[in-house]
């Protein structure tokens, strides 16, 4: 059309698109992506002028996308079920977008948007920082809630034997997680001798926690809030 004289360009952009069955937004990839010409015409303006029709008409017509060569997975996910490789890919697109959208792309007015939603009339950054507070708050109790339900889940036990080595290592007595209270015993007599104060007790008291796991009694349970009760008497070696 240059050669003749007749102003023309290429424009590039996008065609066609698909709506997202999942969350409802229209997804345009890289495939939909289409050239075409345009050209000046008196009284009219720009034209467009695509040769796309006349050689791929079903690019033009009825949008067919630019398919791009599979991977080895897709294509074997493709051959057994169509219809779930283009449900897994609607749902990895929902994802996606849904990270692009609440959270790269938070910008202040969605966050206000959002207080709207919750009931603020006219929000403000300080009802955003009474919401955010309010989050924390409840972040944190979820936390602390979950830490006690763990810890009532753990053995009492195993908690009494792991504090009663963590003493012993500040006193250079060293152990593993595997350390029975016996062994730990042996090797604080070794390693303190039973002239110091209080080593005698400790040992002792070693002994009897592994005989209430080992050789429990009717009142193991009593046996075992008098040894927690104990660990706190006791004189340990710094």
């Amino acid at each position: 059309m240059r050669a003749l004289g007749i102003p023309a360009r290429i424009v590039t952009g996008y065609q066609g698109g698909e709506r997202n069955a999942v969350d409802n937004f229209w997804v345009v990839r890289q495939s939909d992506a289409h050239a075409w010409a345009e050209v000046w015409l008196s009284n009219q303006g720009w034209v467009r002028v695509d040769p796309t029709g006349a050689v791929a008409p079903g690019r033009t017509g009825a949008f067919q996308r630019l398919l791009a060569p599979q991977g080895a997975m897709a294509a074997a996910l493709s051959s057994v079920s169509p219809a779930m490789a283009v449900n897994l890919r609607a749902m990895w697109d929902a994802v996606n977008n849904g990270w692009n959208q609440w959270i790269l792309n938070y910008t202040q007015s969605k966050q206000l948007n959002l207080l709207r939603d919750i009931g603020f009339e006219s929000p403000s950054w300080e009802d955003l920082s009474y919401v955010l507070i309010g989050i924390v708050v409840l972040v944190s109790l979820g936390g602390a809630a979950w830490t006690l339900w763990e810890r009532s889940r753990q053995d009492p036990w195993l908690r009494l034997l792991h504090a009663a080595s963590l003493r012993l290592a500040k006193a250079g007595v060293a152990s593993t997680l595997s350390t029975p209270p016996r062994q730990l015993a042996q090797a604080l007599q070794h390693t303190r001798g039973s002239t110091e104060p209080g080593i005698d007790a400790i040992r002792d008291w070693l002994l009897r926690l592994e005989a209430q796991r080992y050789a429990p009694d009717k009142g193991a349970r009593a046996g075992l809030v008098t040894l927690q009760r104990q660990f706190k008497q006791l004189n340990w070696p710094k």
